[in-house]
């Protein structure tokens, strides 16, 4: 590499990466280096690059060699090749490379580099000397070194010249305070670099004597806090970040301490929640409904207390209208590590979401035209009833419309349609309030009947079914006779709902065959009404032949 190289600055640094003087060899000779003095790297480039000088010596540390691109403060505009090489077996040190990239902004590439690009970075301190007026008097050593001025370029003009046109005001402030009293002062504020940059430092002046006017009457101590500044408005540039990117979400948001104290809310929050400038967590929570609280308490305990995230939906009240919304209430807890133990909630209006969610269950639930249950749905009532029977039979009725397809073709679709709304609500009109009622075919409808354990019962419940549904019903002007065939099946023990159905739908067709809508239902023992009469015949039963019976 130093062959390569032969204009590059060698530093010879110890195991802490501090520069020590180079090793007198005739390996490093004629190259350029600065004496040994407690600094590092790191005080020699850019704040952007200390990390990269950081990362390069851990992956020196590690290797043996490492490299990194920085820029120092010497010359912030060029970029340079780091390189760290353990040379600790042969000269008991490290070394320290740096080399021109070739890709500098401001500078040809040329034979070599100036070592003064390793200059430590400016002074932390120094003192200016100021008269009554805030001239500048005298300067320290320092001084120069801080703001890249001469002594020169300082001594006879006014401290206010060299601060930024913002800080004027405040100076002025503190230094006619500071005459007033004769004591100290403090102030901070941007000081013109020679660069044309600004270095912020705090500056205590303190009053030594008024013995003459001209004279010095003040010595200004300065500080460079530039660094401190920095991430002061690292801070607010992500305090502001923050505050934009929570007033632009489509959501309400807000921190909550552990006392249940809200420290922020953005202004979407009142929107959703009805509730602006809430200093307490239950008054930010007002509009909630009293049937939500509970949970939701719960949910906040659980985040603030404990420290579990949590997620609940619950409704609001907004006033003054009373309107009710939906929202999803997010919680996340904030810790120690955060700054601030507490919780940040998110809230989402979701009212028209659960609406779409809700339309969709309907849809997928109920027959559109009748609203009863649609086969899918009552095919899983029925499992449902099955496996919650405790032990009880359930009973399964099975009502298919006679002659509907004549009045659908006679009377048109929108007849046909209106029948079947009709034939619903007489259905509906029959059930308790643990039945339910499917549409399962085009005018086939199923009913439920949970905990009806007695088989002459399930043919009362039928008779009442047949007494509800026969009858005649006006129709767009025209007199339609309703009537349908019944089957009725009761579980046992053993019965699925496919079983149930077909069982019911077996017995139906028994019905059918009846011609007048007596109830049939099926069992397993012989029918003892397998004939035609004229007369209406009482609820039967019908026998259904078993697989190979």
């Amino acid at each position: 590499m130093l062959n390569r190289f032969p204009g590059a600055i060698l530093v010879a640094l110890d195991d802490t990466s501090t520069r020590v003087p180079l090793p007198e060899s005739d390996r490093f000779r004629g190259f350029p280096t600065l004496p040994g003095q407690e600094c590092t790297f790191v005080d020699v480039v850019v704040p952007a690059d200390r990390m990269v000088v950081v990362a390069t010596w851990e992956r020196a540390r590690l290797d043996g060699l490492a490299q990194g691109v920085v820029r120092t403060l010497s010359d912030p505009e060029q970029e340079l090749r780091l390189a760290f090489i353990d040379v600790r077996h042969s000269h008991g040190v490290w070394i320290g490379i740096l080399v021109s990239t070739g890709q500098s902004r401001t500078h040809e590439q040329g034979p070599g580099l100036d070592a003064s690009l390793l200059a430590p970075r400016r002074p932390r301190t120094a003192v200016m000397y100021k008269n009554l007026f805030a001239i500048i008097t005298d300067v320290d050593d320092q001084a120069p070194l801080m703001f890249g001025w001469s002594r020169q370029e300082m001594i006879g003009h006014r401290s206010l010249e060299f601060m930024h046109p913002g800080d004027h005001e405040r100076a002025v402030a503190q230094w006619l305070e500071m005459r007033a009293r004769r004591q100290s002062q403090r102030v901070r504020l941007r000081h013109l670099h020679r660069d044309g940059s600004w270095v912020w430092v705090e500056i205590e002046n303190r009053f030594v004597g008024l013995d003459d006017a001209d004279e010095t009457v003040v010595a200004a101590h300065l500080t460079d806090i530039s660094d401190e500044m920095a991430a002061h408005e690292a801070v607010r540039q992500r305090e502001r970040l923050f505050h934009r990117l929570a007033e632009s979400l489509p959501l309400g948001l807000f921190v909550v301490a552990l006392d249940r104290r809200v420290l922020y809310a953005n202004s979407r929050l009142a929107t959703i929640l009805g509730v602006p400038n809430a200093v307490m967590l239950a008054d930010q929570l007002a509009t909630v409904v009293d049937r939500d609280r509970p949970p939701l308490d719960l949910a906040f305990a659980a985040t603030l207390d404990e420290g579990y995230d949590q997620e609940a939906e619950i409704e609001i009240c907004l006033p003054p209208t009373g309107e009710i919304r939906r929202c999803l209430i997010t919680t996340a807890a904030l810790s120690d590590e955060e700054g601030l133990p507490g919780a940040i909630v998110s809230v989402t209006d979701i009212t028209d979401s659960v609406r779409i969610r809700e339309e969709l269950t309907v849809r997928a639930t109920f027959d559109a035209l009748t609203g009863c249950h649609n086969r899918a749905s009552a095919m899983t009532a029925l499992e449902q009833a099955l496996d919650a029977s405790g032990g009880r039979s359930t009973a399964v009725i099975f009502i298919d419309l006679d002659k509907f397809k004549p009045i659908n073709d006679t009377y048109g679709h929108v007849v046909g349609d209106a029948l079947l709304v009709a034939v619903a609500r007489r259905l509906t009109s029959v059930l308790r309030d643990q039945d339910s009622v499917g549409r399962i075919g085009g005018d086939e409808f199923l009913i439920i009947c949970p905990g009806i354990d007695d088989p002459a019962h399930a043919l009362l419940v039928g008779q009442r079914v047949r007494e509800k549904l026969h009858g005649t019903v006006q129709l767009a002007g025209h007199p339609i006779d309703v009537a349908g065939s019944i089957g009725i099946a009761v579980s046992t023990a053993t019965s699925s709902s496919d079983q149930l159905v077909a069982q019911a739908d077996a017995a139906m067709y028994e019905s059918k065959r009846l011609g007048d809508g007596t109830p049939v239902l099926f069992t397993d023992q012989p029918n003892p009404h397998r004939h035609h009469d004229p007369q209406p015949h009482p609820p039967s039963t019908i026998t259904l032949s078993r697989p190979g019976g």
